[in-house]
């Protein structure tokens, strides 16, 4: 066996090695025998071969195909069936979204018909009509609650609904009439009160403010120069005073600056005090008869003695 010939058979297995590894990550198996159906779209976008085809949410076949019929507008896609799964000849095949990210897929429903179809029958073809479709539910509930909403504002309108608003109305006004008028009596007693006080308190000042007037008055009597005037006068008087004392000149002068004069005022003062001490011990040299020679003093020396 040539080395040419080792070469070209391993690469004939690795291609179909990686065709089958290809197909059956895509949901098909190469070995399980199936069964070539078709449908007919307008529009394929989205859909490529090898695309699966589900039923009941299971992977049993995957599209093969694409021809295009460009005189009547469609494509026919060829779909290959397990060809165990049983299907009738009113099945369809219905192309819808596979997932979030916009591939497609084709479900397919088998249809209630006992005659079974055959290989290369053409099947029913529908179109999903996507994520509008899933709103469908939700625009029939709300279509119903309109008309539920209609039917209550008919009814609201049967009622005498006019009626009821006047009369809250008449309510709501009679109610803020009464407070409104509670509300200005009080204030009007408040302010009678407040204007009371306030005459009051100005009889009162104005009293004050007569009395105040009258001192003004009885101060700007007063001679206040002259006053002044006298009492410059007394000081200048006070100070001669003062002055006259500070110096040696008078009594007072002299008594509160030269000591010869305290002196001899404390010599009389001693003096005075012998003299009542002697009348006190020896009263007969004071109260005796006349005529008492003075040697006979007891209380006094005498001189040259």
């Amino acid at each position: 066996m040539s080395k040419e010939f080792k070469i070209g058979l391993i690469t004939i297995i690795a291609g179909a090695l990686l065709y089958y590894g290809f197909n059956f990550l895509r949901g098909s198996d190469l070995f399980s025998p199936s069964n070539r159906y078709y449908a007919a779209y307008t529009n394929v976008s989205g859909l490529n071969v090898s695309n699966p085809v589900y039923f009941n949410g299971l992977p049993v076949g995957r599209v093969s195909g694409f021809d295009l019929v460009q005189n009547k507008g469609y494509i026919v896609v060829s779909i290959d069936i397990d060809e165990n799964l049983v299907i009738g000849k009113d099945a369809s095949a219905t192309l819808a979204n596979d997932g979030l990210f916009g591939g497609k897929a084709i479900v397919l429903n088998v249809g209630e018909s006992a005659e079974r179809a055959q290989p290369g029958d053409t099947l029913g073809s529908e179109m999903d009509g996507g994520m509008l479709s899933q709103f469908e539910p939700v625009a029939d509930n709300l279509n119903t609650t309109l008309a539920k909403l209609n039917d209550v504002l008919d009814e609201l309108r049967a009622t005498d609904i006019s009626g009821t608003v006047d009369t809250l109305k008449y309510a709501i006004g009679s109610i803020t009439y009464k407070v409104n008028k509670l509300e200005v009596e009080k204030v009007l007693n408040t302010t009678d009160s407040l204007m009371i006080s306030i005459r009051d308190r100005s009889e009162q000042l104005k009293g004050l403010i007569s009395s105040s007037k009258m001192l003004m008055d009885s101060l700007n009597e007063v001679p206040v120069a002259a006053t002044l005037e006298k009492v410059n006068e007394s000081l200048d008087h006070v100070n001669q005073l003062l002055l006259a004392v500070q110096s040696d000149e008078g009594t007072m002068g002299k008594l509160l600056n030269n000591d010869s004069v305290y002196n001899n005022l404390n010599k009389l003062l001693v003096d005075m005090d012998e003299l009542i001490i002697h009348f006190n011990n020896y009263p007969k040299d004071f109260l005796g008869p006349l005529g008492r020679k003075n040697k006979k003093l007891k209380g006094i020396p005498q001189e040259g003695k």
